[in-house]
């Protein structure tokens, strides 16, 4: 995306923060969920970063689409289970490396 001025990254600020405000909570709090919420928090931190360098021209509606896909996910883990949250924040984790390579053009 072109406007810098909206966005660090990929994402909008809000989904941003929430993500990182989620995950900075799981690997705060330990458990069996901490590990995969660290490496989550990871690929977030890749992500953003590849989007505010890419020098790859993105269409903006599928970089909203991505977005809107992520802030569904979100509120998915929000409402997972203890035990069924390490898988899901593997598959997230998974979607933010996706969204990493899409930044760069792959």
């Amino acid at each position: 995306m072109d406007n810098k001025e909206v966005y660090f990254g990929g994402l909008p600020e809000d989904l941003f923060n929430g993500i990182l405000a989620f995950l900075q909570a799981l690997v705060a709090g330990g458990g069996p969920a901490a590990a995969a919420a660290l490496s989550a928090l990871v690929s977030l931190a890749q992500s953003e970063h590849a989007a505010a360098a890419s020098m790859v021209e993105v269409r903006p509606i599928d970089a909203i689409f991505k977005a809107i896909e992520l802030k569904d996910d979100l509120a998915a883990l929000n409402s997972a289970s203890t035990g069924a949250l390490p898988t899901a924040l593997a598959a997230f984790k998974a979607k933010l490396d996706k969204l990493t390579n899409f930044w760069l053009g792959k």
